[in-house]
């Protein structure tokens, strides 16, 4: 009985590490919207794949690269803008 129990939780704890080793499957913040349109109050602009940044366990996306450089400028004020606005909105965090 041991020995199964040692060989579940083996395989479990081995597919939870390879699971949180893929990108898709981080937290993404703003269901996929552009993090830069959400921190200037836009919810309805799409993020791409192409433009993503990863910062504290979190996947930002972005609509375009422009977006991406001009959020990281002033990071950790956007990230706490956008936060306001996506709670506001009723956005779920």
């Amino acid at each position: 009985m041991k020995f199964l129990l040692t060989v579940f939780i083996s395989i479990f704890l081995a597919s939870c590490a390879h699971h949180h080793n893929k990108t898709e499957h981080h937290h993404h913040k703003y269901e996929k919207q552009c993090a830069y349109s959400v921190a200037h109050g836009d919810l309805k602009t799409k993020g791409s794949v192409e433009y993503r940044f990863e910062h504290g366990g979190k996947v930002y996306f972005f609509s375009t690269d422009e977006k991406l450089n001009d959020f990281k400028k002033d990071l950790e004020s956007n990230i706490k803008k956008a936060n306001q606005t996506w709670s506001d909105r009723g956005g779920r965090l």
